[in-house]
């Protein structure tokens, strides 16, 4: 514990001095990224365009969900320790009711009684018969039915993370978010926890305060029909047993593998990777990728749009589709620099599959040249890009075409997602090429994998095993007509403008799973190529 607490008060000076340093001068943070790539005079007649294609990534909820690179030795320890637990727990797969106890189960069923939830002595004959008993690795987390069921994840999806009209959020007590309270013993999470739920008023609607057990919603077996109908009957009161269990297991977990640490640890992904991913995100842009002229951004939240806005209007036109969802939180966005952009007007392309703020695609005038520009993000396979891209060029009303996307491609051939390999044989029978010329499938822009805490354990990825059951895939792509003669390339997966092979990111420097894509072009003149 001696040795964390040390760790993370040089961390914290080591950052100071970085931070100190480089808001004196933000070109101190800036990468070599555009420079150089038309050296001694070998750029071609046009205009120079200076170009980033990035899918930041929605936030996530979960600071545990995926493996990161975490510069703190206690982290790799706490979840491969994790790891060992879920796969082999052996005499610590104790009961049930060792941990979420029959005290705990009575409290909660008389606060259930107290506000008139109905099937109570159902639920209580369930839990004496079923789930009392369970062993709580084996039989209750590695569970396929009560998976299937959503008995479990149902509710931990509605009540995790609890996003309020006012743009803050309210965390349940568990260890799957970013709650910031602490609990030293089950005891005082368990208490945390009833409050949360029975004590917590929410007005998510306008139509006054209510308490957070009602957001709990009836799961129908009519949608997952291993619900058998007595379960549905009281699968309200049911969800919030098992929501107990679940987050019970794993506070036990966690302050028995990771003490204090874990905490801490938890804390510091979060302002990382939640809280402050926007900031971060801003950050980035305005440093390493200050003198960019056109960026294009995909999965941008409504927070990081609202910062860009304040930090960039004055040298950028931020262009948002006319179908921006903010309820959904992610839409694809660009920044092009005033200077160089006139008349730009978004044009509409039918959303044939993705959703609405997933494709944005505007004409403009550049140079006084007629160009298109694009940014998009689709389905996680990667099936709706190809039939996207084929019906943009359809309708393309200029000449010449600018395109970043998150194309959601991969390394291997496979029925159900789409591969690299078809995807540019596509692109190029449209006459467009790729900022990565010839494609390679091993220059990957994504390295992400599930731990074991997260509730899909069957996608989980051993330490061991990051790159065979990781998402490590070729996905993102600047894709543009013969109008443009590219210069350097540049991965980016560090926020500095480097990329370094074999790292699982986002990092805590680094919040996006995506790495960003920087690409120095030259859109030809008028009187040279025909626009």
């Amino acid at each position: 514990m001696l040795v964390s607490r040390v760790y993370e008060r040089i961390r914290r000076q080591a950052v100071g001095f970085v931070l100190a340093h480089a808001f004196l001068d933000p070109r101190a943070l800036c990468s070599a990224v555009f420079k150089g790539s038309f050296a001694d005079g070998g750029q071609p007649a046009g205009t120079r365009l200076r170009v980033v294609s990035w899918n930041v990534a929605a936030v996530n909820n979960n600071p545990f969900e995926y493996w990161i690179t975490h510069p703190n030795p206690a982290y790799k320890e706490l979840m491969e320790s994790v790891e060992q637990f879920i796969i082999a727990p052996g005499e610590e797969d104790v009961r049930v009711d060792q941990v979420f106890t029959d005290k705990m189960f009575r409290r909660v069923l008389s606060k259930m009684q107290d506000v008139g939830m109905k099937g109570l002595p159902e639920v209580e004959a369930m839990w004496e018969s079923t789930y009392r008993a369970r062993r709580v690795v084996s039989e209750f987390l590695r569970d396929g039915e009560i998976g299937k069921k959503r008995l479990a994840s149902m509710p931990d999806r509605v009540t995790n993370t609890i996003q309020l009209p006012s743009g803050a959020s309210l965390f349940r007590p568990a260890v799957g978010n970013c709650y910031a309270g602490s609990f030293a013993t089950l005891d005082e999470w368990f208490e945390q926890w009833m409050a949360f739920f029975f004590d917590g008023q929410v007005d998510l609607d306008g139509k006054g305060p209510r308490p957070v057990y009602s957001l709990l919603q009836k799961i129908k077996r009519s949608k997952y029909p291993a619900v058998t109908e007595e379960e549905e009957a009281v699968s309200i009161p049911l969800q919030l047993v098992l929501q107990g269990v679940f987050d019970a297991t794993l506070v036990n977990l966690m302050q028995a593998r990771g003490g204090e640490t874990w905490q801490v640890l938890r804390r510091e992904i979060c302002d990382s990777l939640n809280s402050r991913k926007n900031d971060r995100l801003r950050e980035i842009l305005e440093t390493t990728y200050m003198d960019a002229d056109v960026i294009f951004l995909q999965e941008a939240g409504n927070q990081l749009v609202e910062l860009l806005k304040a930090s960039h209007s004055k040298d950028y036109l931020l262009v948002l589709p006319k179908a921006y969802s903010a309820k959904r939180n992610q839409n694809s966005v660009m920044l092009l620099r005033s200077s160089l952009f006139s008349s730009v007007e978004e044009f509409d392309v039918e959303a044939r599959g993705w959703e609405e703020g997933d494709l944005l695609t505007v004409r403009a005038l550049v140079a006084g040249m007629d160009v298109t520009l694009a940014s998009f993000h689709g389905d996680t396979n990667g099936l709706l890009t190809m039939p996207m891209l084929s019906t943009v060029m359809e309708q393309l009303p200029t000449k010449a075409l600018l395109f970043g996307m998150d194309a959601n491609t991969y390394e291997r051939v496979s029925k159900s997602t789409a591969h690299v390999l078809e995807f540019e044989t596509l692109y190029r029978s449209l006459n467009l090429q790729s900022c990565w010329g010839e494609v390679d499938p091993t220059r990957y822009t994504t390295f992400n994998a599930r731990t074991h805490l997260q509730p899909q354990l069957n996608k989980a990825a051993k330490s061991t095993e990051l790159a065979e059951k990781g998402d490590r895939n070729p996905k993102d792509f600047v894709l543009f007509t013969e109008h443009f003669t590219q210069g350097g390339l540049w991965r980016d997966n560090t926020g500095t403008g480097t990329f370094e092979e074999g790292m699982v990111f986002p990092t805590l420097e680094f919040p996006s799973d995506h790495a960003a894509l920087a690409v120095d072009l030259v859109l030809a003149e008028k009187g040279r190529t025909e626009l």
